[in-house]
């Protein structure tokens, strides 16, 4: 039973985590995150960094929540996380049941990708990631003093 509760909270998570990121995405395709800051030389690189900031904030929250309530099992909550979202997304414009989802996302963003989408895939896998190994560094600190 435990773990049925790990995955419904985990696949709600990933609804959460979805919808965050792709609205990074979008806010960061309108040039909202660097409003004052115009980059001029080189584009590629102002999206990519306005995508590694909305996408870093957008994986605090479901991080957080897994290191609040699942601090014993919170790599395979992180796991199923990042796989369903991926799922997820990968099927924008697609039935919803679709069993080609994870294929589509990878193939699109990574094999068929330009240098923008294959940094929004790294960072879709690792921003989760790293924000828990930084509470779990944060965390053991505390517990020391």
């Amino acid at each position: 039973m435990h773990y049925l509760k790990l995955i419904l909270l985990s696949m709600s998570i990933a609804i959460c985590y979805y919808s965050l990121t792709i609205s990074a995405i979008g806010i960061a395709a309108a040039g909202k995150i660097f409003w004052w800051f115009q980059w001029q030389e080189d584009f590629s690189f102002y999206h990519i960094a306005q995508n590694f900031i909305g996408i870093g904030f957008a994986a605090l929250i479901p991080a957080f929540l897994i290191h609040s309530y699942e601090p014993n099992k919170k790599w395979l909550s992180i796991s199923i996380v990042i796989l369903a979202s991926i799922l997820y997304q990968g099927n924008i414009n697609y039935i919803p049941l679709d069993p080609n989802r994870f294929v589509r996302f990878f193939k699109s963003t990574f094999v068929y990708g330009d240098i923008g989408s294959i940094g929004v895939f790294v960072e879709i896998v690792l921003w989760p990631i790293f924000w828990l190994l930084a509470f779990k560094r944060i965390a053991s600190g505390i517990n020391k003093s």
